[in-house]
């Protein structure tokens, strides 16, 4: 994805933050799995990830640790939207087996100057929920 195709998805708010976005939608290991920006707002970040084969686990559903690098990558994207971030903690609760492509959002709870809690969840394709979080950044540079 290039600034000209993430535009588009991004709220007027957000649009001076393209080229962070990018950088943090660039990872090589979010890029490698396949994850998708959807829309980019400061209440929330929308992002898709299609099932692959390799994302299977031996009960024939999708790994944990798929659900869990969605989650983790879509907090990225939001908490380092303005300012440096790092991932302080996240605790990650599973509800049911995921075997079809995933949707996650993350939405802000409270963001401060140093922290930033959010809310972070996936869905099936049938909009059931699979899995939430709530994970904590710590602002390790504040660009505004």
């Amino acid at each position: 994805m290039d600034r000209d195709e993430l535009l588009p998805k991004m709220s007027d708010d957000t649009k001076e933050y393209v080229d962070r976005v990018l950088e943090v939608f660039n990872a090589p290991f979010a890029r490698e799995l396949g994850i998708e920006i959807e829309s980019v707002s400061k209440e929330e970040v929308i992002s898709t990830l299609s099932l692959k084969p390799l994302m299977i686990n031996s009960m024939g559903r999708i790994h944990g640790g798929v659900i869990y690098s969605l989650m983790d990558h879509t907090f990225a994207i939001i908490s380092n939207m303005v300012n440096d971030a790092t991932g302080q903690s996240m605790e990650v609760k599973y509800y049911r087996p995921a075997s079809t492509d995933l949707r996650c959002i993350a939405k802000p709870v409270n963001v401060s100057r140093s922290l930033g809690v959010y809310d972070v969840r996936v869905y099936s394709t049938e909009g059931k929920l699979l899995a939430s979080s709530t994970s904590t950044s710590f602002v390790i540079k504040r660009n505004e």
